[in-house]
């Protein structure tokens, strides 16, 4: 039996980069929007610059927002839909057969 969807999609990756681009995107935007006020010439390949690292501090933003808010979902359908009990194992099935070597 496959695994259930909440299991093969990697949430805690997903929402670690995403928070890394946020952060970092959101930083340098803000240093970049500095640095290009404070000069009156070529100021126009800063605030370009600004603006893309602006789209992609937003861009993640929706990610995040949108991962949350699918991990939500995805954990309550996951926890409605497992009624049934599964069983435990106590071993790996890996060692069956194999014969102690001490």
């Amino acid at each position: 039996m496959s695994q259930p969807l909440i299991e093969r999609i990697p949430f805690a990756k997903m929402i670690t980069l995403l928070a890394i681009i946020f952060g970092v995107s959101l930083g340098t935007c803000g240093m970049t929007a500095l640095v290009s006020s404070r000069m009156p010439n070529g100021a126009a390949l800063f605030v370009f610059l600004a603006i893309l690292e602006l789209i992609a501090a937003l861009l993640s933003a929706a990610g995040l927002v949108l991962t949350v808010i699918m991990w939500i979902v995805l954990s309550a359908v996951n926890s409605l839909s497992r009624k049934r009990s599964e069983p435990q194992q106590l071993f790996d099935d890996s060692n069956n057969g194999d014969k102690d070597k001490g």
